[in-house]
């Protein structure tokens, strides 16, 4: 059992694992684009993300949402399920998950909202729909 001071270095050792997956976690989301990336952040409100102004289908906009927490969280933590000795495994890997908390919803947005053939656009703070009429849209 840890005293208070161990389980005030603990707690501060969980939030420096969590800053420190911040960046590669939005590479990972980065990979996804084909043109240009900006990263957007509001530290005051803890928040960092990757925005690109291309439009994407479907599929890759859900690719390029769970990529991340599959990488990051998955994966890890099935490693740590596997040896149970890589402890720092399964602590990283549950904070992989619980951080891709948003790009969840945005997945589950995606499969409830769109229609087969939308392409998804991103703006900032939002992500928005069309279905393309003419290929100069696309």
């Amino acid at each position: 059992m840890l005293d208070q001071g161990g389980r005030r270095f603990f707690g501060y050792g969980i939030i420096l694992l969590y800053l420190l997956t911040i960046i590669p976690h939005e590479l990972l989301h980065a990979m996804c684009f084909q043109g240009d990336v900006y990263l957007y952040h509001d530290l005051r409100h803890g928040m960092v993300f990757i925005v690109g102004p291309e439009r994407m289908s479907k599929c890759r906009f859900i690719i390029k949402s769970l990529l991340p927490g599959f990488v990051l969280g998955v994966i890890p933590y099935i490693s740590f399920l596997i040896n149970p000795e890589l402890r720092i495994l399964g602590l990283l890997g549950a904070l992989g998950i619980a951080s891709s908390a948003g790009d969840y919803y945005n997945v589950y947005n995606a499969l409830r909202q769109m229609p087969k053939g939308a392409r998804a656009y991103m703006h900032k703070y939002n992500t928005f729909w069309y279905i393309p009429d003419s290929k100069r849209f696309d």
